[in-house]
């Protein structure tokens, strides 16, 4: 008997390893050391600092680079800590006025290559010193003076000292005020995990060919998707950018996280994505097409480095653009884990392409790049069929739309797939394509999108690649974007840590998604939207005003107050109108007078934009309600 005891014991410890190993072998572990200088403690001179900041209030020209900010949430929080604006970029810094030293403990196991770059936005002469002090030593590793305002990411190579614990020290001396840019200790990885998120601006789910569309508009992701997992019934939360963003990024919908208007800034309170995956060890980059992404709403924070790229919003070759900017980004971090996101106007209206795209669709295409207004914005007493030549200019724009797709696709994509195969990235790596809205062209009597939340606009392409996925797989479940990053944290053993993300319940079968509208941000005289979308059904409740006779800055025939709608197994599928049954309709009428309650609670964060923002915003069609 003692013998069969030991044996189940013996046995039951063995299941219990392989059913750890099981568990963890797959999943990369998040033990690694966070290499921002800004996540360790450093000891300062903290007046000297303060009369820094002091004189940085003062000064016009000053504030509008340096930034007091604590840039990650789950870093100690120090007066040290800034953010560095300088040419459309934000970069996480610490200050280095003159005749600052920093000194923090390290060891030179946990990496060996010390990175940095060095600011000094006024003219006078700083000069900025690397050293290591041991056994009461300290050894100069690095001194220079630059000229420039931004210099160079420096590399500076450790001396080793078999694990002991070393005190570096980064000192400034001369005169004025500067930063040390992004200081990170690296540690290389042989098997680096990356995070690469890729955001198609305004790409509708029904015209991705992995979808179903006629047109091979995605060749690159129809490649990937043979490999991923494929979302068909994937919702934003919102159909307009900004909101889309903060749910992405915060793991809330619309009214959880509070960003419903143009001018709406993400809640301090609120963790970001970016910030957890610094604290576990990620580089974490971010390139963006500015406008509702830009970093001035709060989308830098746990970004080292989050670039605006707003002047490329009317260009024609922005994906392409993007891609050179990424690959010098990602060039000074080999070997080290990255969380990447990057985001494209490309898709965007005025719909675009070059001239070995434009054409993709329509061989005698005459138009290159094109807002929707004139002729194709006049009030009409039908919401479905359009005159014969205004249907022709309609198919024309679609044919441009579907150009900037297969151009993103294949200049953009395509190149990022390939880069991560060459550097051996790839098969270990968590890749993300989707789309924050879709897009109308007419199909309910409108154009563009931020306007209602029918399906052209709420349902999203989403493509993901596992580390070492090889097979693909239709996910069915329904899926918002607000579940992207606990599905992240998931995959990388952080979802225990991760409940500030988790998203409702995203395997209950009876889920209930909420879409919000409260503000229009592109037209006088439109009023907010809420809708919830079940496995099957889709419900839309659109605030109506007392008057509901259109106008000329509202066009669109009169909307009923309740709309109901089926939800197909694929995005290609049309949504038909349907009468809902009386339980049905009770059900979703208490989720609408939940919502008006929360909506009624609301503490808007408003915040002042800058007047080169506002410009881009104007001039994409935004700010008019």
């Amino acid at each position: 008997m003692a013998r069969k005891k030991t044996v189940w014991i013996t046995a039951g410890m063995a299941a219990a390893a392989v059913l750890s190993l099981l568990l963890f072998y797959p999943r990369q572990t998040s033990d690694r050391q966070v290499p921002s200088l800004l996540s360790r403690p450093i000891r300062f001179d903290a007046a000297l600092i303060e009369r820094a900041w002091n004189g940085i209030a003062s000064r016009a020209d000053l504030k509008k680079l340096i930034f007091r900010d604590r840039v990650n949430r789950y870093f100690p929080s120090q007066a040290i800590q800034c953010r560095v604006k300088y040419k459309t970029i934000s970069y996480q810094a610490l200050l280095a006025p003159a005749g600052s030293r920093l000194e923090l403990d390290l060891k030179t196991n946990e990496g060996i290559q010390l990175t940095f770059s060095l600011f000094n936005p006024q003219p006078e002469k700083l000069r900025f010193l690397v050293k290591m002090a041991s056994s009461g030593k300290e050894t100069l590793l690095f001194s220079r003076s630059i000229r420039e305002k931004m210099g160079k990411v420096e590399n500076i190579f450790l001396p080793r000292t078999k694990g002991k614990t070393v005190r570096l020290i980064l000192e400034t001396r001369g005169s004025g005020l500067g930063a040390w840019i992004n200081p990170c200790q690296l540690q290389n990885h042989p098997r680096p995990r990356t995070v690469l998120i890729l955001m198609l601006d305004t790409l509708r789910a029904d015209h991705v060919s992995a979808y179903g569309y006629r047109r091979s508009t995605t060749p690159a992701l129809d490649e990937l998707a043979k490999g991923s997992l494929m979302f068909s019934r994937a919702f934003s939360t919102s159909s307009w950018t900004l909101p889309a963003h903060v749910s992405l990024f915060s793991g809330r919908d619309v009214l959880a996280h509070g960003v419903v208007a143009p001018k709406s800034l993400i809640p301090s309170e609120v963790p970001l994505l970016a910030e957890k995956m610094q604290q576990k060890g990620f580089i974490t980059l971010a390139l963006t097409g500015g406008g509702f992404v830009n970093d001035q709403y709060g989308f830098y924070r746990g970004f080292q480095k989050y670039v605006n790229r707003s002047s490329d919003i009317f260009r024609r070759s922005a994906a392409g653009l993007m891609l050179r900017a990424f690959q010098d980004k990602v060039a000074e971090f080999a070997d080290q884990d990255l969380f990447i996101f990057l985001h494209t106007f490309q898709i965007h209206a005025p719909y675009k392409a070059p001239d070995s795209y434009y054409r993709a669709f329509n061989p005698i295409l005459d138009i290159k790049i094109k807002h929707i207004g004139g002729h194709l914005r006049l009030p009409r007493k039908s919401s479905t069929e359009l005159p014969p030549a205004e249907s022709a200019d309609r198919q024309k724009l679609i044919d441009l739309y579907d150009a900037s797709i297969l151009y993103s696709d294949q200049e953009l994509l395509k190149p990022l797939l390939a880069y991560l195969r060459s550097s051996n990235r790839f098969n270990d790596a968590m890749v993300i394509v989707l789309s924050d809205h879709g897009e109308e062209f007419y199909d309910h009597g409108d154009w563009e999108h931020g306007h209602t939340l029918y399906q052209e606009l709420t349902r999203i392409p989403l493509i993901i690649k596992l580390p070492q996925q090889k097979r693909g797989e239709i996910r069915e479940k329904l899926f918002a974007i607000s579940d992207i990053p606990g599905l992240i944290l998931a995959e990388y053993g952080l979802d225990a840590e991760g409940s500030d993300f988790i998203n409702g319940r995203p395997n209950d079968p009876r889920r209930v998604l909420e879409l919000s509208l409260p503000v229009i941000p592109l037209r006088q005289g439109l009023f907010g939207r809420v809708s919830y979308v079940d496995h099957d059904h889709q419900y839309i409740h659109n605030f109506l005003p007392a008057a509901t006779a259109g106008n000329e800055l509202s066009p669109t025939p009169v909307l009923k107050s309740d709309e109901w709608f089926t939800l197909g197994d694929i995005p290609l599928a049309a949504a038909e109108p349907f009468s809902p049954s009386p339980a049905l309709h009770s059900h979703y009428k208490k989720k609408l007078a939940d919502y008006l309650r929360r909506l009624k609670a609301l503490k808007r964060n408003e915040g002042q934009l800058d007047a080169e923002l506002l410009n881009k915003l104007r001039a994409l069609g935004y700010l008019n309600n």
